[in-house]
């Protein structure tokens, strides 16, 4: 099974709990709430495959060239980044990629990252600094009614080494959202994947 193989996975669990449950209750009306739904449950997924893993919301990641980036989510290991993702809420709309790429394309040519707690006032804690996995894993999620064709900016030098996994929940009037991942470097498992 390719590296990555196992995050991914367990990102389509956490993303279908999120969809079919959460989003199809109503309980999803924001991105704000998309991003708390969809991080209960994948530390669900994670508990329940006894899988440690550090999960940061919106980060102030510095760059080693000194700029910052905030992505939805980032998810660690002990020692590494291993899945960076965004998140996209426009069940009515459809979705604009192009400002989470350039994100996402920034932390991609990143060899470390320092994790700034720049609001946390309690005990001292040690600086947060992790590698970028050289199989680091890039998604990006999203509840929209637009196409499913993988973003063209996959294509980029900044990803060419790098795997990547999009998720899509595509909405239409009266209907449960149908579920469709592309992916590169990886087995996943869900509703009609593709392989590009």
């Amino acid at each position: 099974m390719p590296r990555r193989s196992k995050i991914g996975n367990q990102l389509i669990e956490a993303w279908t709990q999120t969809v079919e449950k959460d989003y199809c209750s109503g309980h999803v009306n924001s991105e704000r709430s998309l991003q708390a739904l969809l991080l209960a449950n994948l530390r669900a997924v994670f508990d329940d495959s006894e899988t440690k893993r550090q999960v940061f919301v919106e980060p102030t990641l510095k760059l080693s060239d000194g700029s910052v980036i905030r992505p939805d989510m980032m998810i660690c290991n002990a020692r590494e980044v291993i899945c960076v993702l965004e998140l996209k809420y426009v069940p009515r709309g459809v979705a604009d990629t192009a400002k989470d790429m350039r994100s996402i394309a920034s932390i991609a040519q990143a060899s470390e990252l320092s994790v700034a707690l720049e609001r946390y006032r309690g005990p001292e804690l040690p600086r947060l600094s992790f590698d970028v996995s050289q199989t680091v894993l890039f998604a990006w999620a999203g509840i929209h009614c637009g196409g499913t064709e993988p973003a063209h900016e996959w294509n980029a030098p900044a990803f060419a080494a790098h795997y990547f996994l999009e998720l899509h929940a595509v909405t239409a009037e009266g209907q449960v959202p149908k579920l469709r991942y592309n992916a590169k470097g990886l087995r996943v498992t869900g509703d009609e994947p593709i392989e590009t």
